[in-house]
């Protein structure tokens, strides 16, 4: 995905730099594979907020992914298109039964192309399969902590996670954060990197653009009063010194995952 850099004419657009789409190949979605989001302004079901700096943004229809695959099956890449709900792009896949799917889509994947899903999946950028049939040393994203669940790990845009050692049992697979795991055998992953590689490139260029993704302003705590917040008050500029979030919970170097979570047993080596 080349980027394309404005001419300043706005100092809005003095350092912005954007997506050109022109990996896009079709515009408009597949109709039967999308509903409308409604928008929540970060409140929950009582009407209080649970998720500050929500709010407003541009209508977008949500996209349904195939995480899983349709193992046993082929099928033809129609498109590439552009997802506004997650930074990769996708591709709309056609399979030999009509069966259409989105899926995430890896990069250098182009419309025409065959991909498929099994344990007889060639290793190529696309095709899905077992960890057992994936060689050490080959890039994966979009894998599974349960077999059968569908994808949960490596999906935003330029990340790929490496098969390092694998025995009967488990593969050792590091993870994009450092993070080195183990993976059931039987678990499915698809070989390649996640598209759009160039999306941390990106610079939004000014504020209207980050209200066009619902995202609301920000104000620093230290520019607060005293009873609105732990920085707040003081006389002149000051620091907040030992730094917490408005309800008084520490934000640098605090903990808080939980403890003896089930899925802790499978780090070999944590991502710090």
């Amino acid at each position: 995905m080349p980027l394309r850099k404005l001419k300043p004419v706005t100092p809005g657009q003095r350092h912005a730099i954007l997506q050109d789409f022109s990996d896009i190949t079709r515009r408009k979605p597949e109709r039967n594979l999308v509903f409308g989001l409604r928008k929540t302004g970060g409140r929950n079901n009582q009407g209080k907020i649970t998720t500050r700096h929500r709010g407003g943004g541009h209508k977008r229809l949500y996209r349904v992914i195939d995480f899983r695959g349709r193992i046993g099956e082929s099928g033809r890449v129609v498109s590439i298109e552009y997802d506004p709900n997650r930074s990769a792009r996708i591709a709309l896949v056609v399979y030999n039964d009509g069966v259409k799917n989105y899926i995430v889509a890896p990069a250098g994947l182009k419309a025409g192309d065959l991909i498929k899903c099994g344990e007889d999946a060639d290793i190529k950028p696309g095709h899905r399969l077992p960890l057992r049939k994936i060689p050490e040393g080959v890039q994966v994203y979009n894998i599974e902590l349960i077999p059968g669940m569908g994808g949960k790990f490596v999906r935003s845009a330029g990340t790929l996670a490496d098969v390092m050692v694998k025995s009967d049992q488990h593969a050792q697979i590091r993870l994009p954060s450092g993070e080195v795991r183990l993976f059931d055998i039987d678990c499915m992953a698809t070989v390649g990197q996640v598209s759009n590689a160039e999306f941390k490139y990106v610079s939004i260029g000014k504020a209207g653009r980050t209200r066009w993704l619902g995202r609301r302003p920000v104000v620093r705590g230290v520019a607060m009063n005293p009873v609105d917040h732990p920085h707040g008050g003081g006389e002149g500029r000051s620091k907040g010194h030992l730094s917490q979030s408005p309800w008084g919970m520490p934000t640098k170097g605090y903990k808080t995952r939980k403890r003896n979570k089930p899925s802790d047993r499978k780090i070999l080596q944590k991502r710090k």
